[in-house]
């Protein structure tokens, strides 16, 4: 029978699936739609270029100050309020880039992506309800199947995108709305209980006030500073070798989908298998992210070669998988360098991170590309990902013991 307690959630794990699912759904249609022939005919190739980078661009932006104002709405609105006005608003950027698909009007697919980055905090404030209505014995067993969602959305979401986008460009955009929609009725319909509410208060310079904090602290900052380097470069990587593999190998929308689901696949076997195996052999998260950063800014290089397809589909999965020990080994070494008083700010400085690594990757591919090869900009990230080690070794092993993991 089915678990009512699960059933009772299934809106919070709805909203968590559309968080992580809109991520990859993305990737593979932004590619297709900007090597679309109509679009390939209208715009010039250096405006094309330009729309391409803030299409990747105004995402990460608005995750990056879109996360502060969520958490300040979600404390003076309830958290029930405020995932609705998510979904509505992720409905509404949807439904702006289905219309920009239409008419082929780019600046209304890039104010749609802006618009998605802004209400894409709903993973996070959905996690938060299911921690409300979890006792101590239940948390694990919820944050598991967290986790599980997590994963099907990082796989699934790409293979939509590029499978739907290969069918048409809409189609893709057509089923996310639907998604938000049915999501959003689930939401308002859900007997979702709020704690104590707080005056709103707004703040836009609340995420450069953290991040500023961030390197500043004198044991967080060195830290801080790898983990920002070390996105930055796998972003160049994430970004750009979708590009190359539609422009040097002519993959089609829906290869593209199938080749950003192989990252995806990366992504959950490096956070179930590749982390906790090295977290139990090693016992010590710096050896662990060091090992994660070595390996994944290898692959990159490697990436940047002109290599035969197969082996670049290989690599993705290899340079994912290296990925995540990088990532959790890094978030683990900054809230262990944290007072307990500190845990929910520490914890914010990875979403913040990543999401200025994303932004800046994007935007300042947009003027290399026009002076330098695509590939180019792939070795570059490699290099600063091997570059985040140089930080890395200026940190205290914080973690001794990861035995119990």
């Amino acid at each position: 029978m089915f678990d009512p307690r699960i059933k009772a959630m299934l809106p919070l794990f709805a909203a968590v699936f559309i968080d992580i699912f809109s991520f990859g759904l993305m990737y593979p249609v932004i590619v297709a739609l900007f090597h679309d022939p109509a679009v390939v005919g209208i715009y010039r190739p250096a405006l094309r270029e330009v729309y391409l980078s803030l299409a990747f661009s105004l995402f990460p932006l608005g995750m990056f100050f879109g996360a502060s104002l969520l958490g300040d709405l979600s404390d003076a609105f309830g958290r029930k309020r405020t995932l609705m006005l998510c979904m509505a608003g992720l409905a509404v950027a949807y439904a702006l880039m289905w219309l920009a698909v239409e008419t082929r009007e780019l600046l209304l697919f890039l104010a749609g992506r802006l618009m998605s980055g802004l209400m894409a905090g709903t993973g996070p404030i959905a996690q938060a309800a299911m921690m409300d209505r979890s006792t101590d014995e239940e948390r694990g067993r919820d944050l598991s199947m967290v986790v599980f969602v997590n994963c099907v959305g990082l796989v699934v979401g790409p293979m939509a995108g590029g499978a739907l986008s290969h069918l048409d460009l809409r189609a893709p955009l057509a089923f996310a709305l639907v998604l938000c929609l049915a999501a959003l009725a689930l939401i308002g319909l859900a007997p979702l209980a709020d704690g104590v509410l707080r005056p709103l208060r707004l703040s836009w310079r609340r995420p450069v006030e953290l991040f500023v904090r961030a390197l500043r602290h004198p044991v967080i900052g060195p830290l801080a500073l790898t983990f920002l380097l070390f996105q930055l470069g796998f972003a160049l990587y994430y970004i750009y070798i979708l590009v190359i593999m539609q422009r040097v190998y002519g993959l089609s929308s829906l290869e593209l989908g199938l080749f950003s689901g192989t990252v995806g696949l990366g992504f959950v076997i490096g956070t179930t298998v590749v982390y906790n195996g090295l977290a139990a052999r090693l016992k010590d998260e710096r050896r662990v992210a060091a090992i994660g950063c070595w390996a994944c800014g290898i692959g990159i290089l490697v990436a940047a070669a002109p290599l035969p397809v197969h082996v670049q589909w290989a690599l993705a999965f290899i340079v994912a998988a290296a990925n995540l020990p990088a990532f959790v080994g890094l978030l683990a070494l900054i809230s262990d360098s944290a007072s307990a008083d500190e845990q929910g700010w520490a914890l914010g400085i990875g979403a913040a991170m990543t999401a200025l690594a994303f932004f800046v990757a994007g935007l300042a591919a947009a003027l290399l590309t026009m002076a330098v090869p695509i590939w180019l900009l792939l070795f570059a990230g490699g290099l600063i990902v091997l570059a985040a080690t140089m930080t890395l070794r200026r940190t205290p092993a914080v973690r001794p013991a990861l035995a119990g993991k």
